[in-house]
């Protein structure tokens, strides 16, 4: 991965190092115990202490595309650009995440349903993108 980086893989370190730099410029104002998970219902049922909170997505954000990147080499896509697109989109979707997880540990209201709606609706444009790119170049 680092001795050829695309502008795909460059979108998403740059997001991977906005979610740690977000985490960073915010440490002083996030709780020492951090809501990490929450029930269905939006309630938190699951804490994690704040430097664990702050950190541990970027690493799983970081592994998750070297992974991706593993896996893109061992069954490579029919069209290139898939595999960037859906690795953008799955750390742009980590990074919402972790904003959302710092947006209610700071106090404010967060929409979940809301929220829930638009990892729907992430799921059903990722993959009918991942549909249609990769049909068009399996079947066409």
């Amino acid at each position: 991965m680092l001795g050829g980086l695309d502008r795909y893989d460059w979108l998403s370190l740059a997001l991977v190092a906005a979610t740690l730099v977000a985490g960073l410029a915010l440490w002083g104002r996030l709780p020492a115990e951090m809501a990490v998970h929450f029930s269905a219902s939006g309630e938190p049922d699951n804490f994690a202490s704040k430097p664990v909170a702050v950190l541990s997505l970027p690493a799983l954000m970081l592994a998750t595309m070297l992974v991706m990147e593993w896996a893109g080499r061992v069954d490579p896509p029919e069209d290139p650009s898939v595999l960037g697109v859906v690795t953008v989109a799955t750390m742009a979707l980590m990074a919402a995440v972790q904003g959302l997880l710092f947006a209610w540990n700071l106090g404010y209201e967060v929409p979940f349903e809301l929220f829930v709606a638009g990892v729907g609706v992430w799921v059903v444009v990722v993959v009918g993108y991942t549909v249609a790119r990769e049909g068009r170049a399996g079947f066409g």
